[in-house]
């Protein structure tokens, strides 16, 4: 599962993480793999991982995708602001 959300630091993002978070376990059980992605750097992800309770509990991949090529390819980009939209996949 890709779980597309705009940026690191924010207030919505981060309550949307934390629920899937907590469902992490449950997912992992029915083979589901998580990776949350935003077009952050995989080193804005670690300062958040760091500074944030709800975040730090995060066990699954978050993948820093800075050019917006994997967003892109996902045709989940919102062009004007260079942000990812919201968005789950199952591929």
């Amino acid at each position: 599962m890709f779980f597309f959300y705009p940026a690191d630091f924010t207030f919505v993002c981060p309550t949307e993480l934390g629920d899937v978070a907590d469902h992490y376990e449950e997912l992992q059980k029915l083979g589901v793999d998580v990776y949350s992605v935003s077009t952050d750097t995989h080193f804005t992800h670690k300062a958040w991982h760091s500074s944030s309770d709800t975040i730090a509990k995060i066990k699954y991949a978050m993948i820093g995708d800075p050019t917006g090529a994997l967003t892109r390819n996902f045709e989940n980009m919102r062009e004007d602001e260079g942000l990812a939209d919201r968005g789950t996949f199952n591929r």
